[in-house]
């Protein structure tokens, strides 16, 4: 009874700072973007449970249709398969190492999720990040966070800057996280600092990631390890991204001048379809194709953002409460749902 006590005091708090901020959402950003294109738009790539015979079509799609993305990856195999998403494709197999130096060499960026599926002491940590510069000759520019690995930066409860939100976070989800904590065996924030510019935060269910935050990618007091964060739109699986890309969405999007950031699981199985690729996603990739957008990886457009003019990096205060509690809402409807 106390904890549903404190899980009810929790929502209705993130329900409170609702009504003050999100009925007063910020008018989208209008940005001009290269070679005179009307929207951005690209695709980061978990890649929890990829394998390449999975990957391979899709990516062959997203190639012939002009399309430049962002694809994660693992450098080290699992050290613990208990969970499922840790399964997965990683650099150390030489055919899928070819496959990913490849896809760098047509334009793609290649980012990191965590150097494997499973927790990795520091020491793992920058022997991945080292393995990882010498296959694809650079430090990963863009990271995201993977699922329950301990090595995590300001993941869990501690996306959140604010107190509540992180107590009422640590009550329902109790995973401690400790990438960011310099007393830790899996710390590794100076590391990322030095090396990592972007690292993932939330995910919503908005195309336009503008019209969620518009301060972006933006900085959060108090979590100095990571360089700039970004938000992205949900896109997970083959129905989240057909419906997210459905056409009156695109019509928004491109009217808008906006920029979508799709995260999406494309090699877990559900983009394929009879050994091939899913009739959805190649109408929404030639739906895409087909307008006048610009389709780079997940970083460039990030820094086009940064060199905006007026852009700043510090989020308002309205607007760091309106991002954090849109973020706890989208959380706790998902977990419903399911």
């Amino acid at each position: 009874m106390r904890r549903k006590l404190k899980l009810l005091l929790f929502v209705l708090t993130g329900l409170a700072g609702a009504s003050i901020y999100v009925l007063y959402p910020p008018s989208p950003t209008r940005l001009q973007f290269p070679g005179g294109k009307r929207f951005a738009l690209s695709i980061v790539d978990d890649t929890d449970l990829t394998t390449l015979e999975r990957i391979k079509p899709l990516y062959d799609l997203l190639h012939e249709s002009g399309l430049r993305t962002t694809k994660t990856v693992w450098v080290f195999e699992s050290n613990d398969e208990s969970n499922s998403t840790n399964r997965g494709a990683t650099l150390r197999d030489p055919s899928y190492r070819q496959f990913v130096i490849d896809l760098r060499n047509r334009g793609f960026e290649v980012a990191l999720h965590g150097v494997r599926g499973g927790s990795s002491l520091r020491e793992d940590v920058v022997n991945g990040l080292e393995e990882f510069r010498k296959q694809l000759g650079q430090y990963p520019r863009l990271h995201v966070n993977h699922s329950l690995n301990k090595e995590n930066m300001y993941w869990g409860q501690h996306r959140w800057s604010f107190p509540v939100y992180r107590w009422g976070l640590g009550m329902v989800r109790p995973f401690e996280f400790s990438g960011h904590n310099p007393d830790s065996a899996y710390f590794w924030g100076d590391v990322a600092k030095r090396h990592i510019k972007y690292v993932r935060r939330f995910t919503f269910n908005e195309i336009n990631v503008l019209r969620v935050n518009p301060t972006t990618p933006y900085r959060v007091a108090g979590m100095p390890y990571v360089n700039y964060w970004f938000d992205a739109s949900n896109g997970g699986s083959i129905d989240a991204f057909d419906e997210l890309l459905k056409s009156e969405n695109l019509d928004r999007l491109e009217w808008e001048g906006g920029v979508a950031l799709v995260y999406a699981h494309l090699g877990a199985g559900s983009f394929n379809r009879d050994g091939g690729v899913d009739p959805r996603f190649v109408a929404r990739i030639k739906d895409l194709a087909s307008r006048n957008g610009w389709f780079a990886p997940a970083s460039e457009i990030l820094d086009h953002l940064a060199q905006q003019p007026g852009w700043t990096p510090e989020l308002s205060f309205r607007e760091r409460v309106r991002l954090e509690t849109l973020s706890l809402e989208t959380l706790l409807l998902r977990d419903a749902i399911r």
